[in-house]
C-alpha cells in the first residue's frame, strides 16, 4: 500500500469520528436522550476499540507498505532514472522524428516538385512530338515546294535556253537564208556552166568522133586498097608465074618463049599499071590515114580540155549542190528549230503558269504550316521554359543564356571565336562549343568530369595566360554539364552569345568629372527648350535657355556617339557602345529618363541612330558594319542589311521615308531601299573615309563628307558628283541639311559651317571652339544650332546671325556644386 493510501483511510477514519460526535451532540437535546447517547457512546467506544485495533493494523500495513514503499521508492527512482533516460532517448527520438519528418517532408516537396518537373518535362515532351509532327508536315510542304521550285527553275531555264536559242535562229535565219539564195545562185550558175562546159564536150567529142570516123573511112578506103592491091599482087604474081612457066614449057617445047608467051606478058604488062595505081592508092590511103589520125589525135586534146574542164565543173557542181544542200538543211533546221522552241517556250511558259498556281496553293500551305509550327513552337518553348523554371530551383536545370553565357563571354571568347577560334574551338555560340575543336568534342553531357572544357578550365590551364575562373564560375560550368550542358528553350543554337545572354545594368557614370570628356552628340528637343548632349556611361539633359542641368540619364553603354528625340519629343534615341565589346541603341523617357526599351544590340560601338519621319522606325549603324531598322513601337528588328566594308559612322532617311543614306570608313556612301534592304546606289569620290551624309530636302540629291576635307552632292541616280564645297581645313565629321537647303557642318579644323547646297556660297562660320568639333544640332523652333568639342565645350548658336546663345562645359557636378562645370 502506498503512503497516499494509507492516508486516504486515515481520513476517512477521522471524518467518520467526527461524524459521530456531531450526531451524538446533535441528540443530547432530545428527551431521554442520555440512555440513548449512552448506549450509543457504548456502541461508539465499542467502534473506537475495533477501529483502533483497525488503526493497529493499519499501522502495521502502513509500516509494511512504507517498507514497501521505500523498496518501490527505490525502484521508483531507478525507474525515474530509467524514465528520464527514455525521456531524454525520446527527446533524442522526438528531435530526430521531427529531423525526419522534416527530411519527409523536404522530400515529400521535393518528390512533388521532381514529380512536377517530370509531369511538364512529359507535356514539353508531348508538345515536342506535336511540334516534331507538324515540322515534318512543314518539310515536306517545303520539299514540295522546292521541288516545284526546282522544277520551275528548270522551266525558266528551259525557256531562257529556248529563247536565246530562237533569237540565235531567227538572227541566224535571214544569213542562212540570204547564204542559201546565193548558194542557190551559185549553184545555178555552176548548172549553166556545167551545161555549156558538157555541151562543148560532146561538141569536142562529136567533133573527135568525126574525125575518128574519118580515119575508120580511110582505113576502110586503105583497106579497100590494099585489098585491091593485094588482089592486083597476087594476080600479077600468078601471071607472072604462069608466064614463067609458060616460057619454060616454050623452050622445053622449042616454041619461041617470047611468042609463047606474048599474050599473057602484054596482060601481065597491062596489069603492071594497075599495080603501080592501087600501091599509089594504098599509099595515098596511109598519107590520108595518118593525116585523118593526125587530125583525129589534135581533136583529142580538146575533148580532154573539155572533159576536165567539164569534170572540174561538175566537181564545183557537186560542190555548190552539196553547199546548197547543206544549207537547205540547216535553213530547214533553223526554221524546224525556230518553230520547236516557240512551241518549247510555249510549253515552258504554260508549265510554268501551271508550277506558279501549284506555287500559290503550297504557298498558302506552307503559310499555314509555318504559322502552325509558330503556333506549336510557342506551345513548346513555353512549356519546356516552365520545365526548366521547374527544374531550375532543384538542381536539375542551369541555364545557358543566364549563367554559362555571360561567363564564356567573358573569360573564353576573345581567344575561341569565329574569326580566331584558338585549337579550333569556336565558343561563340552553342553550336559551335558543341561542335569542339582540333582536340575533340569538348562537352561530355552529364559526365563533367570526362568533360574536356571542364578539364581545361579546373585544371587552369585556360584561359590561357590569363587569371583562371573564379570558384563559383567553375561550380556553374560544372553543374550545367552535370545536367546534360542543356540550352535554353526557345534559343537558337546558332545564335551568338552575345544575343542569348541577358542584357545588364550599365555601370553608373561617376558623381563628379574630374575633367571634361568630349562632347560627341548633341540633340534639340523638337521644342528646342532642351538639348541632350554625351557623357560618360549617361546622357546629360541640359536647360537651352541657360545651361543648367535637368536629368542625367544613365543604364547607357561607356561612350554616346549620336542622340535624338521622337518627334513629339517625349523619348531620347541614344546610340552609343563600349568599344570592341558591346554596341546599342536605346530607347528612354524624356520626363524620367527611365529606359523604355533596347532595340539594336551589337559587339561593337553603334555611331548613328536617326528616326524616320514619320517616327515608326529607327535606323542605325555601327563598327560591325551593319545597317539595322528596327520598329519603334515594338522593337523588331525589320533589316540587317550587311554592304559596307568597314565602319558605318552615320545613317540619314529620305524625306518620303523610302531610302536610307549612309558614310562608311571603307571611303564610301550607299542609298539603300528601306522596303527590300537593297543597295541602290554607290558613291565612291571622296577617296578616303566618309563620316556623315545626308539627302537633301528634293530627296534625289545626298551631300556627304569626310577625310578628304570636301563636302560632295551627288545624285541618287547615278552618283555623279553634281558640286564640291571645300575651304575645310581638316577632317568633317557632321553634316546637316536644313529644310531651306543650306549645309551645316561640324569639322575637325575647330569650326563649325554654313554654306548653300544650291551654289556652294558660304553664308558663315561658326568660330571659336578651341578644339576639334564633333558634332552639331540644329532646332526650327528656336533658330538654334549646338556644336559640342573634343574638350567638352557646348556651344550654343543664334542659326540666324551666329551669335553665341550661350557656352559651357558639358559635365555635371554632385550635390552642392554647380551643375555646370564652367559658366562661359
Amino acid at each position: 500500500m502506498t503512503s497516499k493510501a494509507r492516508r486516504q483511510i486515515l481520513l476517512n477514519i477521522v471524518a467518520l469520528f467526527f461524524a459521530s460526535v456531531t450526531s451524538l451532540s446533535a441528540r443530547a437535546d432530545e428527551p431521554g436522550a442520555a440512555d440513548a447517547l449512552q448506549q450509543q457512546l457504548q456502541s461508539l467506544q465499542e467502534k473506537q476499540r475495533s477501529a483502533r485495533k483497525q488503526v493497529e493494523l493499519k499501522q502495521a500495513a502502513v509500516s509494511v507498505a512504507q517498507e514497501r514503499a521505500a523498496e518501490l521508492q527505490k525502484e521508483l527512482q531507478t525507474a525515474q532514472q530509467r524514465v528520464e533516460g527514455e525521456v531524454a532517448g525520446l527527446a533524442e527520438a522526438e528531435q530526430l522524428a521531427a529531423s525526419v519528418a522534416k527530411d519527409v517532408e523536404r522530400l515529400t516537396a521535393e518528390l512533388a516538385d521532381h514529380r512536377r518537373a517530370d509531369e511538364l518535362l512529359k507535356i514539353a515532351a508531348a508538345a515536342a512530338d506535336e511540334l516534331n509532327s507538324v515540322r515534318q508536315k512543314q518539310s515536306e510542304v517545303e520539299s514540295r515546294r522546292a521541288a516545284l521550285q526546282a522544277t520551275q527553275f528548270e522551266q525558266q531555264q528551259i525557256e531562257i535556253r529556248s529563247n536565246g536559242e530562237l533569237k540565235i535562229a531567227q538572227d541566224q535565219l535571214p544569213a542562212k537564208t540570204k547564204e542559201l539564195t546565193a548558194a542557190r545562185e551559185a549553184l545555178d550558175a555552176a548548172a549553166q556552166a556545167l551545161e555549156t562546159a558538157h555541151a562543148a564536150t560532146l561538141a569536142a567529142n562529136r567533133d573527135l568522133d568525126t574525125k575518128i570516123e574519118a580515119v575508120s573511112v580511110e582505113r576502110q578506103r586503105l583497106n579497100q586498097a590494099q585489098q585491091t592491091a593485094t588482089q592486083i599482087d597476087a594476080s600479077v604474081n600468078s601471071l607472072a608465074q604462069s608466064l614463067a612457066i609458060m616460057k619454060e614449057a616454050a623452050s622445053l617445047t622449042g616454041k619461041n618463049p617470047q611468042e609463047a608467051t606474048a599474050g599473057l606478058a602484054a596482060t601481065l604488062d597491062s596489069i603492071k599499071p594497075l599495080q603501080q595505081q592501087a600501091a599509089r592508092l594504098v599509099a595515098q590511103a596511109q598519107q590520108q590515114i595518118e593525116s585523118a589520125q593526125s587530125v583525129a589525135d589534135a581533136s583529142r586534146k580538146p575533148v580532154a580540155d573539155a572533159s576536165a574542164a567539164e569534170q572540174e565543173l561538175r566537181q564545183k557542181y557537186a560542190e555548190a549542190g552539196r553547199a546548197h544542200f547543206a544549207l537547205q538543211l540547216a535553213t530547214a533546221d533553223l526554221q524546224g528549230h525556230e518553230k520547236a522552241l516557240q512551241q518549247r517556250i510555249e510549253s515552258s511558259k504554260a508549265e510554268q503558269a501551271a508550277i506558279a498556281a501549284k506555287q500559290q496553293e503550297l504557298d498558302e500551305e506552307l503559310k499555314q504550316a509555318a504559322a502552325e509550327v509558330a503556333k506549336y513552337e510557342a506551345v513548346y518553348v513555353a512549356r519546356r521554359r516552365e520545365a526548366e523554371a521547374a527544374m531550375e530551383p532543384i538542381g536539375r536545370f542551369v541555364s545557358f543564356s543566364k549563367d554559362v553565357a555571360p561567363i564564356f563571354a567573358k573569360r573564353c571568347v576573345a581567344c575561341h571565336n569565329t574569326r580566331s577560334a584558338g585549337g579550333r574551338l569556336n565558343m561563340d555560340s552553342f553550336a559551335g562549343l558543341a561542335k569542339g575543336g582540333e582536340s575533340g568534342i569538348s562537352i561530355a553531357p552529364h559526365d563533367a568530369e570526362n568533360s574536356l572544357l571542364w578539364t581545361m578550365i579546373s585544371s587552369e590551364l585556360m584561359p590561357k595566360d590569363a587569371d583562371p575562373l573564379s570558384s563559383d564560375e567553375i561550380a556553374t560550368l560544372k553543374k550545367w554539364i552535370d545536367v546534360g550542358a542543356p540550352l535554353d528553350a526557345g534559343i537558337e543554337p546558332t545564335a551568338e552569345l552575345f544575343r542569348v545572354m541577358p542584357e545588364v545594368a550599365q555601370p553608373l557614370p561617376p558623381t563628379n568629372y574630374r575633367v571634361p570628356i568630349p562632347v560627341t552628340a548633341t540633340a534639340f528637343s523638337p521644342d528646342g527648350s532642351l538639348l541632350a548632349s554625351s557623357g560618360y556611361h549617361e546622357v546629360l539633359l541640359w536647360k537651352t535657355d541657360d545651361g543648367s542641368l535637368v536629368r542625367r540619364i544613365t543604364n547607357v553603354a561607356e561612350r554616346v556617339y549620336d542622340l535624338q528625340f521622337s518627334n513629339d519629343g517625349t523619348q531620347l534615341a541614344v546610340a552609343a557602345g563600349t568599344p570592341g565589346q558591346l554596341g546599342e541603341v536605346k530607347l528612354f523617357s524624356v520626363a524620367d529618363g527611365s529606359h523604355l526599351k533596347t532595340l539594336v544590340r551589337t559587339k561593337d560601338a553603334i555611331y548613328a541612330v536617326r528616326f524616320s519621319p514619320d517616327g515608326k522606325r529607327i535606323a542605325a549603324g555601327g563598327a560591325d558594319r551593319t545597317i539595322s531598322v528596327a520598329d519603334a513601337a515594338t522593337g523588331a528588328t525589320i533589316h540587317q542589311i550587311e554592304d559596307h566594308a568597314d565602319w558605318v559612322m552615320d545613317v540619314n532617311w529620305s524625306p518620303d521615308g523610302r531610302q536610307l543614306v549612309t558614310a562608311s570608313r571603307d571611303k564610301t556612301s550607299k542609298v539603300f531601299d528601306v522596303e527590300s534592304g537593297r543597295s541602290v546606289i554607290t558613291f565612291s569620290g571622296h577617296g578616303d573615309a566618309v563620316y556623315s551624309a545626308a539627302f537633301l530636302p528634293d530627296g534625289t540629291s545626298v551631300v556627304s563628307g569626310g577625310s578628304d576635307r570636301q563636302a560632295r552632292v551627288w545624285t541618287v541616280a547615278d552618283a555623279k558628283e553634281v558640286r564640291k564645297i571645300g575651304g575645310f581645313g581638316s577632317d568633317i565629321f557632321k553634316v546637316f541639311v536644313t529644310p531651306e537647303g543650306h549645309l551645316l557642318t561640324a569639322s575637325a579644323d575647330r569650326n563649325a559651317r554654313e554654306h548653300n547646297l544650291a551654289d556652294g556660297a558660304s553664308i558663315r562660320d561658326f568660330s571659336g571652339h578651341k578644339d576639334w568639333v564633333y558634332t552639331l544640332a540644329w532646332n526650327a523652333a528656336r533658330n538654334l544650332i549646338a556644336t559640342g568639342s573634343y574638350d567638352g565645350e557646348i556651344r550654343v548658336w543664334n542659326s540666324q546671325d551666329g551669335s553665341v546663345a550661350t557656352s559651357f562645359i558639358a559635365i555635371p557636378k554632385g550635390s552642392g556644386g554647380s551643375t555646370v562645370a564652367d559658366v562661359k
